[in-house]
């Protein structure tokens, strides 16, 4: 056990160990191991995030191995006193060797033990696997037995979807844009928390030399910068190409000891157990962050309340004008990241975040039990998470990151598939409970929820069919005098088609203004072709999702870079 000690003593032995703390003899890599299987759960924990190693007591103060001053730092606050040291990638490899495995296990099945109606472990859970046979079954059989009647039904359920959607879209159109995540000030260098940043790597061998150079640029002191590389023990490919580069000290490789499933969540959730800092960022290896990023991050949860779990920046594609994928792509993410998050955020609403450069309070990550290493969108499922714990999201402004866009069709089909196949993962862990998800997160959150990945699943799916069968009505079928009925059927076909084009076009038109990105206006008007390109991902996204629903489509990175 560690005793208090009060901090006049601490002062005492605090001082003289910071300056004589490297005449501290080394301990030799073999002890080290045989102390770290000797520790306690809570031990390790101490480990892990200070860098410091308890050794057996001896009286008040408490013998430790250290490795840097924030670990000297550490030990002193926990009533320990430096007696040997070791060099930080040492203890690094030694942490991994030790605790490695159960960390792994516990990164992988934490979430689905302590909150199962929350993982994506399983497709389905309780009635909502009779509850889809018996809507697919009477889909069917209504459409062969009544057509007319079915064709009714569908277009009134869906065509509300889409009509909330086009209304969430407009009133975010119209809205002024409103102040984001500027902070009074900016913190001074000793103000400045321990940052750490977590970086997955999985095959990313091309784009190192460019993620070196971005993360170098980094505006933030390097003493209290964390960063953590995370590669996966089976990519032997990432690894020699790490092996390569002198790392400096502030950054160490982490390896994510083998298993399933192997995804970018589980991954991050395994970096998290080694977390030296209060604040957590994620960056994907292809990123360049404005190198402002982290102060002004850091500076906003200075000044934000503390129920402020997460900022979340701004991303666009260095890329953009490629080629028409990379035009839409780069339309869409202006809509989303400068128009519908900015509008969300300020209603307290929900947030289905981006995949990178989200910035969190670890406490609030812990809290929330991390990322759900099953889910292949779980940066979507995180914000509808952090809304039902009672956290809130805000957003970056200016301070954003550009990625690289694909650039072929093939490689946008299987990242739109994997998105669009988490998304409906989210959706069927969120609609598990209704009632509960609707005290959790509000009537906002269930519009947020039906609306937003709803209608990116099930709008992206039914698009082309409700598409074809309003044209084929309107243009194609053969002169009759309409019903009531019928007239009012194809009225409500031609509003929802009208208002869900407009929401988006609005939208759309709305981030390219504020973006400045005037060149892609005239591309606006090709969104509608582009909606089929993702009716074909999305009926993908459905095959993965039945018959491998946590596979991840790798997209491939570094053939076009931005830092070279």
């Amino acid at each position: 056990m560690f005793v208090f000690v009060p901090d006049r003593y601490r002062a005492h032995v605090l001082a003289p160990v910071l300056r004589l703390r490297h005449a501290l003899p080394r301990m030799q890599p073999q002890a080290l191991r045989r102390h770290l299987g000797r520790l306690s759960r809570e031990e390790a924990a101490l480990v892990r995030r200070h860098r410091f190693v308890p050794l057996p007591n001896r009286g008040l103060w408490r013998p430790c191995v250290v490795t840097d001053a924030a670990s000297v730092r550490a030990a002193t606050s926990f009533g320990g006193i430096p007696v040997a040291r070791v060099h930080p990638r040492t203890l690094a490899l030694a942490m991994q060797d030790a605790f490695g495995r159960g960390i792994v296990d516990v990164a992988t099945h934490s979430l689905a033990t302590e909150h199962p109606h929350l993982s994506a472990a399983w497709r389905f859970r309780g009635m909502q696997l009779p509850g889809f046979i018996i809507l697919v079954l009477a889909a069917v059989l209504g459409m062969w037995l009544a057509p007319a009647a079915s064709a009714a039904v569908l277009t009134v359920v869906f065509g509300s979807l889409y009509l909330v959607q086009a209304s969430l879209y407009l009133s975010a159109a119209f809205s002024p844009a409103r102040p984001r995540g500027t902070p009074a000030r900016l913190l001074t260098e000793s103000e400045l928390p321990v940052y750490t940043v977590l970086v997955p790597l999985y095959r990313e061998r091309r784009v190192l030399a460019q993620l070196f150079r971005a993360l170098a640029r980094l505006d933030y002191p390097a003493d209290r910068l964390d960063i953590k590389l995370l590669v996966e023990e089976e990519d032997d490919e990432t690894r020699g190409a790490l092996s390569a580069f002198v790392l400096p000290d502030y950054m160490e490789v982490l390896v994510v000891p083998e298993g399933q499933p192997r995804t970018k969540p589980r991954a991050l959730n395994f970096g998290l157990a080694f977390a030296r800092g209060d604040l957590v960022c994620i960056f994907d290896a292809e990123d360049v962050p404005h190198p402002a990023q982290l102060r002004v991050a850091a500076s906003m949860f200075a000044e934000a309340p503390e129920e402020l779990a997460c900022l979340q920046a701004p991303l666009a594609w260095h890329n953009v004008h490629r080629n028409f994928f990379t035009r839409m792509i780069g339309i869409e993410y202006a809509a989303h990241f400068h128009v519908i998050l900015p509008w969300l955020a300020a209603l307290g609403l929900p947030l289905p975040l981006g995949g990178t450069s989200n910035h969190f309070r670890l406490r609030a990550l812990l809290d929330v039990g991390g990322w759900d290493p099953f889910n292949v969108t779980e940066d979507a499922d995180l914000g509808m998470r952090l809304k039902r714990f009672g956290w809130r999201v805000s957003m970056l402004d200016r301070v954003g990151t550009l990625e690289e866009a694909c650039e072929t069709h093939r490689a946008w089909r299987h990242q739109r598939a994997r998105w669009i196949k988490g998304w409906l993962q989210t959706l069927m862990v969120h609609l598990r409970q209704p009632p509960r998800f609707v005290r959790e997160a509000g009537i906002g959150g269930e519009l947020v929820l039906l609306a937003i990945l709803g209608v990116g699943v099930f709008g992206a799916l039914l698009h082309p069919l409700l598409l074809g069968w309003t044209l084929w009505d309107l243009f194609l079928a053969p002169p009759h005098v309409a019903s009531t009925g019928e007239a009012l059927l194809r009225a409500l076909s031609l509003v929802v088609l009208g208002a869900g084009y407009a929401g988006a076009l609005a939208v759309a038109v709305v981030g390219v203004r504020r973006t400045g990105q005037w060149r892609l206006l005239p591309w606006v008007a090709l969104l509608p072709l582009y909606w089929l390109f993702i009716s074909a991902a999305a009926w993908l996204a459905l095959w993965d999702f039945f018959h491998r629903p946590h596979h991840w489509r790798k997209t491939s990175h570094g053939h076009r870079l931005l830092l070279k």
